[in-house]
């Protein structure tokens, strides 16, 4: 168990707007915690198979939640998604499915963690409600946008490193 003073996420300011497309889809944590209602896993596999090689080879991949209802207890859209300019050809889009996204400047928390995915980008979810939801944390979400950040994309080993929007 996770205990909150032994987190220690740093605070980071995103000087410029990141454009983003990709993929989206609806959903809550609640849906996420039932085989027959998640729909994350399905989200990435698709992601994975039809665009993942189109990419640049040190190409950043992203995961953005937004369009928030109301807090993390309410529905929310998550893109699965490639930086603006990091993708070889014009992407396929036969079904309308593309969305474009954009990451704003902003203060962001940031907690990283690195290891095998998916448990390393539970992992830092656990620490983020952990951390927010202690009665002594000093910052407040946004609930704007949130963003997972995989570096160099590598979304089977590796470093994540997960954004949550403050004040």
């Amino acid at each position: 168990m996770t205990k909150v003073q032994d987190i220690k996420p740093l605070i980071k300011k995103i000087e410029q707007p990141i454009t983003c497309h990709g993929i989206s889809v609806r959903t809550n944590n609640l849906a996420e915690t039932r085989e027959d209602s998640a729909k994350l896993g399905s989200l990435w596999q698709s992601f994975y198979q039809s665009h993942v090689a189109k990419l640049t080879e040190a190409a950043d991949i992203y995961g953005i939640y937004h369009h928030y209802e109301r807090d993390d207890t309410g529905d929310f859209d998550v893109v699965a998604a490639w930086a603006e300019g990091s993708y070889q050809g014009e992407p396929s889009d036969e079904k309308n499915e593309l969305v474009t996204v954009t990451i704003p400047a902003g203060k962001y928390m940031v907690f990283s963690e690195s290891g095998a995915m998916p448990d390393t980008v539970i992992d830092a979810w656990e620490k983020v409600w952990a951390y927010f939801n202690d009665p002594s944390c000093e910052h407040t979400r946004t609930y704007g946008v949130d963003f997972e950040q995989y570096l160099e994309g590598n979304l089977e080993r590796g470093q994540v490193d997960l954004h949550i929007g403050i004040e």
